[in-house]
């Protein structure tokens, strides 16, 4: 990988991090808020339905140069997953 210190993203990353990212079915998600897992993320690691709270929203620039790859974090799991693969639970 090359050395992203020397690009100037003007302050996208911190954009995604203040505004969220977008989860399943173009949801807007920030820290805080609580997801639920809409299939099984990383082979079965969270199973479908588990509920989570986000606790960091994780951008870096793709290898290509262009755009940005999202992940995030979630209470009581390791790792960081694609928020792609959970939707906004229902506020309950």
């Amino acid at each position: 990988m090359e050395n992203f210190e020397k690009l100037n993203l003007g302050g996208i990353p911190e954009k995604f991090m203040k505004e969220g990212v977008y989860a399943h079915y173009k949801e807007l998600v920030k820290v805080g808020d609580i997801v639920e897992a809409i299939r099984d993320v990383n082979d079965g690691e969270i199973p479908r339905g588990t509920k989570v709270r986000i606790t960091e929203i994780i951008v870096d620039p793709k290898e290509n140069l262009r755009g940005f790859e999202k992940r995030i974090r979630v209470e009581g799991y390791e790792g960081d997953y694609n928020p792609k693969r959970f939707k906004k639970a229902d506020a309950a």
